[in-house]
């Protein structure tokens, strides 16, 4: 299109309209097949099988049941009061395993309640051990769990984390003669919600299988970071492994197939069958 510069009014009134209904046009016939893309990328990224949105995807049947988190607060403390567990432990862990199925983390929620119970009646962990500060110089600190459940230890570690944080500007805390501490967020949301940056780490059975071979090396040993910011905060709470092996577990509980790439069979093999990923391969 050429305008001519400095006609008369009329001309130049002209040019405009011409490069506004030029612009319109094309903007009439480009713009939709980008929505539409646009639209299925976004659909194809939220539900496609290769995600985590399996394992979320899987809970989603009409057999589904829904309750209210101080429900199923109740219930679970009940649950592990009568695996032996003190009363004010049992209403933590169960505040820990909620917080991630409120969170949409179905694999650190419930789903570990039995092999916590398992635990606790075969005597592996203590459910009424207290944990305690057995060193602390500056702004670092050891907390042992004395065999505990996780949760009871995490919780005097961040609390005494913040503690020192407060005195020190940082502090680092870490923990020994503990057991599995739920999610990872759980612990670093205790120091965003006090106004500080909250990282959370932790070591697991191996289960990881390097690339390429085919026997467990490392765990999967999570990562967390929790910050505030003005007006928001940022919050990543991830496993070094592809998933979390919670997420197989899910999946191995509902009977659904695990997607391509999340694990391998005893051989080292890509493999789909979470019965198989969780009792012999990786």
């Amino acid at each position: 299109m050429c305008v001519k510069m400095g006609g008369s009014s009329s001309n130049s009134s002209s040019a405009t309209v011409l490069a506004a209904a030029g612009v319109g046009v094309v903007i009439g016939i480009g713009l939709p097949p980008l929505i539409r893309r646009l639209y299925r990328t976004i659909e194809t990224t939220i539900h496609r099988k290769d995600t985590t949105h399996a394992v979320r995807a899987g809970l989603s049947s009409a057999t589904s049941i829904r309750l209210e988190q101080s429900k199923l607060d109740s219930f679970l403390s009940d649950v592990f009061v009568e695996a032996g567990c003190s009363k004010s432990n049992a209403d933590l862990v169960a505040s820990v395993l909620s917080f991630a199925d409120s969170r949409g983390i179905p694999s650190h929620g419930c789903n570990r309640a039995d092999t916590y119970i398992n635990e606790l009646a075969s005597g592996l962990v203590d459910g009424n051990a207290e944990p305690v500060v057995s060193r602390s110089s500056g702004c670092c600190a050891v907390v042992d769990g004395r065999n505990g459940l996780g949760a009871v230890t995490s919780r005097l570690a961040m609390e005494t984390a913040l503690s020192l944080a407060k005195e020190h500007g940082v502090a680092i805390v870490v923990c020994h003669s503990s057991n599995h501490y739920g999610a990872a967020g759980y612990w670093a949301k205790m120091a965003l919600d006090e106004g500080c940056i909250g990282l959370s780490f932790t070591n697991t059975s191996p289960f990881a299988v390097p690339t390429g071979g085919k026997t467990r090396a490392v765990g999967t040993n999570p990562f967390c970071f929790f910050a505030p910011a003005a007006n928001d905060n940022f919050q990543l709470d991830m496993a070094t492994t592809v998933v979390p092996v919670g997420k197989i577990e899910v999946l191995d509980r509902i009977g659904k197939p695990v997607p391509a790439g999340w694990g391998v069979d005893r051989e080292g093999g890509n493999c789909t069958n979470a019965e198989e990923i969780c009792k012999a391969g990786g």
